[in-house]
């Protein structure tokens, strides 16, 4: 019980302290993109705990691969960084639209993998959903078992404070090494790549597309939440996702408002026990914000549904399809 209400206390220590390096409201539009340069700089400092990770060549190699009903689906692994290798599965339309393709980066939440993301019954499903519409999809496992870490992360004890590379950061880094590899491919439009992730994977989601403009469209489900929420008494969140630098920096909307004005669609359900909705829109709001100063307020939507915490496809289809359209049409 007393290490409980010491959790607890550190937890509200940290939700009291103010985002001092959050987006100015108010600010002009050459005033809010100079806030953007500056600002990714420095979250890819919080990331990374420093300089972003050396990188090497992808030296892609290819595994298994087995035929569905309109995609192949083919094991990928590929070099991210010194001593470090990415694995995932890239799925490829049997009959393409045309001879360059949309791809949409598919990633999983916690307790899941990226093959679970082609299980059409999962509720991680998009990437059977998109590779099915067309796109190229590539799906990279970012599970605890694909990064670098000291410790579990299966309890819930003190938030980590002394990571050499923070395991979102590992995440995000091998996230922007899958849009190099995806850039390799000569039937992806290196234009037109964007990614989609349900929890975990829309955390994920948020801070790649924050941090990386190559991602040009994004939808991120049941992951938008203000900061002081997320790290607070009862939702006690996988300390995976925790970042220490980020206390008092920056706020979780600050992520959409980097993104801006590049179109990013959240998700969230009503009854979401995880984040909750009252939370999400207090976020979203701050978002709408952002974009309106970047002059682009139909760029950023959210879609919310009266469920839990899970995906809905209808939405996500629809924005995809105006904003990283398939050839000829969706």
């Amino acid at each position: 019980m007393k290490r409980l209400l010491v959790i607890g206390l550190l937890m509200v220590a940290v939700a009291a302290v103010a985002a001092q390096r959050s987006f100015p409201r108010g600010a002009s539009a050459k005033e809010f993109a100079r806030w953007q340069t500056e600002t990714r700089a420095l979250l890819g400092e919080i990331l990374f705990n420093g300089p972003a990770p050396e990188s090497v060549a992808l030296d892609p190699v290819y595994g298994k691969s087995e035929t569905r009903e309109s995609y192949t689906l083919t094991e990928v692994t590929f070099h991210d960084r010194p001593g470090h290798v990415t694995h995932g599965w890239l799925a490829r339309p049997l009959k393409p639209l045309a001879a360059r393709l949309p791809a949409v980066l598919s990633l999983h939440g916690h307790g899941f993998d990226a093959l679970a993301t082609f299980n059409p019954k999962n509720m991680y499903r998009y990437g059977d959903l998109f590779a099915g519409k067309g796109y190229v999809v590539l799906a990279l496992d970012i599970g605890h078992d694909f990064i670098e870490h000291e410790r579990s992360y299966v309890g819930y004890g003190p938030l980590p404070k002394d990571e050499k590379f923070p395991a979102t950061g590992q995440k995000v880094w091998m996230v922007m090494k899958g849009v190099d590899f995806l850039r390799t491919l000569p039937e992806v439009d290196p234009e037109l790549i964007g990614a989609v992730g349900l929890s975990n994977g829309g955390f994920i989601t948020t801070f790649s597309a924050a941090l990386d403009p190559r991602i040009k469209a994004a939808v991120a489900a049941g992951s938008l939440v203000m900061h002081d929420r997320m790290w607070r008494r009862e939702l006690l969140h996988c300390r995976c996702q925790y970042l220490p630098k980020m206390d008092g920096a920056l706020d979780y909307y600050d992520l959409a408002a980097l993104i801006a004005p590049r179109p990013v669609m959240f998700q969230s359900g009503r009854r979401d026990p995880i984040f909750p909705i009252h939370s999400a829109q207090k976020a979203f709001r701050f978002a709408q914000e952002a974009y309106t100063i970047a002059g682009a307020p139909d760029h950023v939507y959210h879609d919310v549904h009266d469920g839990k915490h899970e995906f809905r496809k209808e939405m996500p289809e629809k924005w995809f399809g105006k904003y990283l359209p398939l050839p000829g049409g969706d």
